[in-house]
């Protein structure tokens, strides 16, 4: 498909098309959208920044470009506001030429002011939905279009049985779609058998254009102890690279906790959290966005969605569930052309998730240390040796009293043993031999000055 003039869309559709200035649709348009104008369920996946939105907003617009019908007609849900608000943009840019309202029904805003967002096409969160839904201001019955955008973030945020009831409120609809950044969240395919008839499946790989990695973009990875020492390599990090960043944590809580934290040492900084006040959400996102300050803490539902420039570095203080949602957050920066990092800080506990990243992007991880703050990524072999030995100990000692009752022999077999060092174990940098000589001297002259001088010899 090479034109959208193909897909016979309405006249007016095809305008507005034009003066957006997309000339041909990306790979998960050219897919979904003439399954979805016959009519057909959609299961559809790709990552953030392929035109997903306008996948199935422009088939959703042209089916009800003609403007018939009373009520909300086509009902779009999304996990978070800022992204509720952005896809309800693009539907008003879309059907600008169409007698089609859109409008946001978010919470964070005044009920009254939200009854007045209501119109046939409504994007809105699962939660102020359900209430409307529950209070009698929506009617889930002239719904003909069902949409779940994002369907792996409203799972792990525990909106699967909010999003079922209200689908099951919706049972006039003609047709569902379901579409997420990444299909491989848990439950998600379940989750889709429960919503979906019969759908059409489109899934962008990690070959497929949109999917991959910019060639700029950056992998590193640095070993923690600890959240402690996590702390230390962010600080050395933000420090001594400068440029707009964006920290992610896995709860609302620790984003509270990064952000204190990192404000406590000086930095200029904002958070997105998932109990804030709508004004204090755009706020925090103004002022990182316009350059009051340079790094953003935020969970991956908060800043889902959200269009924020020239990001430098991508920090993962917490690992995501997989690889997929990695790719997604490192997808904020390298825009453009433009160079970026994403980086991660794991523990001991996660150093397999390097290798599947390294599997999943088909990009080696780059493992570094800082001097003094932590060590080197330990050896895979001997670490595995390392817990297989610690494994057989304690195995050795169940149900016998504590002894070990393997012959000889057995002994001398297993007797290589790899040694680890104290500071493996604690993840300390090597000792500065030379920073303690000079310690050690700084403090030498100090007691000389210290010394009282020698009384003069008396007549």
């Amino acid at each position: 498909m090479s034109s959208f003039s193909d897909f016979k869309l309405p006249q007016c559709l095809n305008e507005t098309i034009a003066l957006k200035g997309w000339e041909a649709p990306t790979p998960i348009q050219e897919q979904v959208i003439p399954e979805a104008l016959k009519g057909r369920d959609v299961l559809g996946g790709a990552a953030t920044g392929t035109g997903k939105s306008a996948a199935f907003l422009i088939p959703l617009i042209s089916r009800l470009a003609d403007g018939e019908g009373e009520g909300v007609r086509a009902l779009i849900l999304e996990p978070s506001r800022e992204l509720a608000s952005q896809v309800c943009r693009e539907a008003k840019d879309l059907a600008g030429r169409t007698a089609l309202g859109c409008g946001a029904v978010i919470g964070g805003a005044g009920r009254e002011e939200q009854q007045r967002e209501i119109c046939a096409i409504t994007v809105a969160t699962p939660g102020r939905l359900g209430e409307f839904v529950r209070k009698g201001i929506i009617d889930p019955d002239t719904v003909e279009v069902l949409v779940i955008d994002e369907a792996d973030r409203m799972l792990d945020m525990g909106f699967r049985d909010e999003v079922t009831a209200i689908a099951q409120s919706c049972r006039n609809r003609a047709q569902t779609m379901l579409f997420s950044a990444t299909l491989e969240g848990r439950g998600i395919t379940g989750f889709a058998k429960e919503l979906l008839n019969d759908p059409f499946t489109a899934m962008l790989s990690g070959d497929d254009e949109g999917a991959r990695l910019p060639p700029q973009l950056q992998l590193r990875a640095y070993y923690a102890a600890g959240d402690e020492q996590k702390f230390r390599i962010l600080v050395q990090l933000l420090t001594t690279s400068k440029g707009r960043s964006i920290v992610f944590v896995k709860t609302r809580e620790r984003t509270g906790k990064v952000f204190s934290a990192l404000k406590r040492n000086g930095f200029s900084c904002a958070s997105l959290e998932g109990d804030m006040g709508q004004s204090e959400r755009e706020a925090a996102v103004k002022r990182f966005r316009e350059g009051g300050c340079d790094v953003l803490v935020a969970t991956d539902v908060a800043a889902r969605g959200l269009d924020l420039p020239d990001v430098r570095y991508v920090y993962n203080f917490d690992v995501p569930s997989n690889a997929a949602i990695l790719t997604h957050r490192a997808g904020r920066t390298a825009r453009a052309g433009a160079p970026g990092a994403a980086i991660l800080l794991v523990t001991g506990e996660q150093l397999s998730f390097v290798a599947s990243v390294e599997n999943y992007t088909g990009r080696e991880v780059e493992k570094r240390h800082i001097k003094n703050v932590c060590a080197e990524f330990p050896d895979p072999q001997a670490l595995e040796h390392h817990q297989s030995e610690k494994k057989r100990k304690r195995a050795s000692q169940g149900g016998h009293g504590g002894f070990d009752r393997r012959g000889k022999r057995d002994a001398d077999e297993d007797k290589t043993h790899v040694k680890v060092r104290l500071r493996d174990k604690k993840n300390k940098g090597k000792p500065d031999f030379a920073a303690k000589r000079r310690k050690k001297e700084q403090q030498a002259q100090e007691r000389a000055a210290r010394a009282p001088e020698p009384a003069e010899p008396q007549a």
